[in-house]
């Protein structure tokens, strides 16, 4: 005999289910707004309270119930046992799953962490990089595009078509269009800046470790101006950031992805970079480059502009920027628990409920059809 048989079987059952429903699509459409623990308790317990009584009531209504040509005396045990099995499965359920969630699942909800792994990718995009002269350093190199700044891949070779037209990687080509046309002011923490971007495209790729890009800008400098202002001359500086083509460099300084490093601007930099891919909760994926710079310093200053200066011409900064190896890092930052994750869980606890009320009840020990 299938328990359902008896009406108000029934209407317990679905009454249950109708308050499980209802917790559900509450926990959903609040699961963004952050609760106090005093606001979860009171919920916690009004909501099984709630359940509780319901139960209850439920209980003795189907106690007293009468039996009926369904229901016949010889099956009353039988019935007692599914009845009892539903009841201590659904009790326990309703005083244990709200407990679970409120102080082992939510608090995983909330938590974030990290995974990380390591992989070998066939070819990567070149990166894009910014050069910046900080405005209220006169001791800095002067950044200047009356001399238009070049980029290479492969080699540096004037005669090379352009990058965009390049149908097979790894073909020598120029990437000078890539540059910006002008010197662009930029603030990034109340500093003042002026910038310089060279914006990576699609075409520009890496077929194979070590093949390399270079990328060069031009500048002047004042050496009777940095003197007067810091009493020493330093050689020529300038920051550079090096970052994911997919985003602006605000967008990468702002969401960590790159930093400012301080480069010697009159020589040659080498620049080694690491892949780290990152994804953050809320954002696209993006590269975060690990950067391992080595520079050989220029012997003489022909761009020295001051009266003394004897200047020849313009200074330039050149960058050698390549991948040693196509080795990955991926980190990723979630939750520690997703709703999949609290509905897995929940799934085998009910699963436990069920053994534990089938064994209370005696209907594991029924014998008879």
């Amino acid at each position: 005999m299938a328990i359902l048989h008896r009406n108000s079987v029934r209407l317990f059952v679905l009454g249950w289910l109708g308050w499980l429903v209802i917790a559900a699509v509450l926990v959903a459409s609040t699961a963004s707004i952050k609760f106090t623990p005093k606001i979860l308790t009171a919920t916690s317990v009004f909501w099984v309270a709630s359940v509780l009584g319901y139960l209850i009531l439920s209980l003795y209504r189907i106690c007293r119930s009468p039996n009926t040509s369904v229901n016949p005396p010889r099956y009353r045990l039988q019935c007692d046992q599914n009845l009892g099995n539903t009841i201590i499965t659904l009790l326990v359920a309703t005083l244990a799953l709200p407990v679970l969630y409120w102080t082992t699942w939510f608090p995983d909800q909330t938590r974030n962490v990290s995974t990380f792994e390591r992989d070998t990718v066939d070819k990567v995009y070149f990166p894009s990089l910014t050069l910046f002269q900080r405005s209220d350093w006169t001791s800095q190199a002067n950044l200047d595009v009356s001399a238009r700044p070049k980029c290479f891949l492969g080699w540096h070779n004037e005669k090379a078509p352009s990058c965009d037209n390049i149908t097979i990687p790894g073909v020598a080509c120029q990437c000078t269009d890539q540059w910006d046309d002008d010197v662009r002011d930029f603030e990034w923490q109340n500093t003042s800046y002026r910038a310089l971007s060279l914006i990576s495209s699609k075409s520009m790729v890496s077929p194979i470790p070590t093949y390399q890009m270079i990328a060069q800008a031009f500048f002047t400098f004042n050496s009777s101006q940095a003197r007067a202002d810091s009493s020493h001359v330093l050689s020529p500086s300038l920051w550079i950031a090096i970052h994911d083509p997919t985003l602006t460099v605000q967008q990468t300084l702002e969401s960590g992805h790159t930093r400012m490093v301080l480069i010697n601007a009159n020589g040659m930099t080498a620049i080694n970079l690491g892949i780290n891919r990152r994804k953050a909760l809320g954002r696209a994926p993006a590269d975060d480059y690990q950067l391992s710079i080595s520079t050989i310093p220029s012997m003489d200053l022909q761009c020295d502009v001051s009266a003394d200066g004897g200047a020849r011409g313009m200074c330039f900064v050149s960058l050698f920027l390549q991948f040693p190896s196509f080795e990955r890092l991926v980190s990723r930052q979630d939750v520690a628990m997703k709703w999949e994750d609290v509905a897995s869980a929940a799934g085998s606890w009910f699963a436990l409920f069920q053994l534990a009320g089938w064994i209370f009840s005696g209907l594991a020990w029924h014998e008879g059809s």
